[in-house]
């Protein structure tokens, strides 16, 4: 009689915990009823990815949304594959619009669809409660190609990766840049900006072919791509560059060591001076456009007197760069007061006094630097956004102080 009661009890709790074990399935199903429309079919293993879903079939995606099938294309061509399968459950859209909408965004509005697909075509069929799309996709640039791209951030990243082309002397560089608007006309004055940023390597300073591509054309996404090319190998060019980039470098260390600064380092006035008493003047048609040649006596055009200046100035450890503007080239060069605007003009030879007319009154010295306002005074034009403020920081202070004291 004691056991039956025992076995009742027994039999009880195994029942408790069945029901319990039944609750926390119902509840978990409850958690996961978001995914219910991907588990449809009860032999299929998902897991889920944004808003399409991997199979256990790696080649089969399945998606409920446009957006959803868009990704999925992109998933795909993430992987450099060249078909695909996707599955549209519970899709409430037009499927041979979308597939159609879905193509042209990822071919001509996703910087890796525009920039390495060359084919895509998708096929939709009805397959009892979804839609079985086939992918097919050709490329045009490589596995290799895809996985080299660098990705770069803003105006900064860019200018960044174009300097890496210059210095480094390659023919071509691919890159991936995010929150960059620009287009084919910013990216090819940040390239010349780039060459005129290395004085020694003179043939980039007149590159006769540019290939400039985006993909895609507009956006905040894109791949960039530059191509470069001067009618021979780049392996010639750069043998030219070094040979020519010792000569000046040998040139301006004897004409720095010739003219010492009065300071423990030379100021942007010192270097002026120095290229001032070294270059030939200007040389009209024959003018040459080479630093080596300003600093050598040469008569030179306004370019060289601008590049001998930077070269020096690198060499010495001022800050300096080119400025392509309404009026020409010059440089914005950085001095205790302040970044400053130099134009060539202070850097030709200074003017003799007239020695036959010894009533003459002596040539006006050639202002050398400017201030921002002091140039747009001259009407003078330039990209200010890609280059430092040129502001009299101290007559600025000076105004500040003078409104506080009204």
């Amino acid at each position: 009689m004691s056991r039956a009661p025992a076995r009742g009890r027994a039999r009880g709790g195994r029942l408790v915990k069945r029901r319990r074990i039944l609750a926390l399935a119902v509840c978990c199903s409850m958690l996961l009823s978001g995914c219910s429309a991907m588990l449809e079919r009860g032999h299929e293993t998902v897991s889920t990815h944004v808003d399409y879903a991997v199979t256990e079939d790696e080649s089969i995606l399945r998606a409920e949304t446009y957006q959803g099938l868009v990704n999925a294309i992109l998933y795909f061509v993430g992987g450099h594959r060249t078909k695909g399968t996707i599955r549209l459950y519970n899709y409430t859209g037009d499927v041979d619009a979308d597939l159609a909408n879905a193509r042209d965004e990822v071919l001509y509005e996703d910087p890796m669809g525009a920039f390495s697909v060359r084919a895509l075509t998708c096929e939709a069929t009805r397959i009892l409660t979804y839609y079985e799309v086939e992918l097919e996709i050709a490329y045009s640039r490589t596995v290799q190609e895809v996985t080299a791209l660098r990705e770069v951030t803003g105006l900064a990243g860019v200018r960044q990766e174009l300097a890496r082309l210059i210095t480094e002397q390659r023919g071509s560089a691919v890159f991936l840049a995010s929150y960059f608007s620009g287009d084919h006309t910013l990216v090819e004055r940040l390239l010349d900006l780039a060459c005129l940023n290395a004085p020694e390597l003179f043939r980039h300073h007149d590159i006769s072919v540019k290939t400039i591509s985006l993909y895609p054309e507009t956006g905040i996404r894109r791949i960039v791509e530059v191509k470069l090319s001067w009618g021979q190998s780049i392996d010639a060019v750069a043998a030219e560059e070094k040979e020519y980039s010792q000569r000046l470098e040998t040139a301006a260390a004897a004409l720095l060591e010739a003219n010492p600064p009065a300071g423990e380092g030379y100021t942007v006035e010192e270097l002026a001076a120095i290229v001032r008493a070294s270059n030939g003047g200007p040389g009209g048609r024959n003018a040459s456009p080479l630093a080596l040649d300003a600093l050598s006596g040469e008569p030179v055009s306004d370019m060289g007197l601008l590049m001998a200046m930077e070269h020096l100035c690198r060499q010495c450890g001022v800050e300096v760069e080119p400025v392509s503007g309404s009026d020409g080239l010059w440089l914005i060069v950085a001095t205790p007061e302040g970044y400053r605007h130099l134009l060539p003009q202070g850097l030709y030879p200074t003017q003799e006094v007239d020695e036959e007319d010894p009533d003459a009154e002596p040539p006006e010295p050639v202002q050398l630097l400017y201030t921002d306002q002091e140039l747009a005074a001259l009407g003078r034009e330039w990209p200010a956004g890609l280059h430092p403020v040129c502001e009299d920081y101290a007559a600025t202070a000076q105004m500040d102080l003078g409104h506080d004291l009204e």
